[in-house]
């Protein structure tokens, strides 16, 4: 009587374990909306900005490459540096035939509506809050055409930020310390097709 008594409970706890679990719902892992095999070498141009200077862009570009790379296995990331006029089909077949590149990303960094803030507790402190939005596209280098884009936008405060001639300086000695969790969040928010994700089912 005691051995049937806890095979019953044992019986009960898998019950509220598989309704807590969504009803004996399972996982199923769903593959990114962008598969970037195809492309293998891509070519990566420093975001651009506007409303902004410093080092923000580079340090965008730098976590933009991160998540790429650790999105998808057996991809290359050339990182192509600062590329000076307009990018448009011309531009990007261009780059291809320099670099070896079918692929290249390039985005846009905007900073607007800042609100510088300071304080004088425990000496001068600077920070600004600030809109930030990011937008990205990949771009063909045979043809110029645009394969992807995706864009995010955030309101928040960022520290180490100062005013000059009406431009944010982002001039910080530790950029990830100053502004990286905004720019964590846009550049993920903006990758987000390259990444596989679980969903229930």
């Amino acid at each position: 009587m005691r051995q049937y008594t806890q095979r019953h409970l044992v019986g009960i706890l898998a019950l509220l374990l598989a309704a807590a679990c969504g009803g004996g719902r399972k996982q199923v892992l769903v593959a990114p909306v962008v598969d970037l095999a195809p492309h293998s070498r891509i070519g990566l141009v420093t975001l651009t900005s506007q409303g902004a200077s410093g080092s923000l862009p580079e340090f965008a570009t730098q976590r933009f490459a991160e998540r790429m790379l650790g999105a998808q296995q057996g991809i290359e990331i050339l990182e192509l540096g600062v590329v000076p006029g307009p990018l448009d089909a011309a531009a990007a077949r261009r780059l291809g035939a320099e670099h070896g590149v079918r692929t290249i990303i390039v985005g846009h960094l905007v900073v607007s509506d800042v609100k510088p803030r300071a304080t004088i507790i425990g000496g001068m402190n600077l920070s600004a809050e600030a809109t930030l939005s990011l937008a990205a596209k990949m771009l063909s280098t045979e043809s110029g055409a645009t394969l992807w884009t995706q864009s995010s936008r955030l309101r928040e405060t960022l520290a180490s930020v100062s005013m000059v001639n009406g431009r944010a300086v982002f001039g910080a000695q530790d950029p990830k310390e100053a502004y990286g969790e905004v720019v964590d969040q846009l550049v993920w928010n903006v990758t987000h097709d390259f990444r596989a994700t679980w969903v229930r089912q």
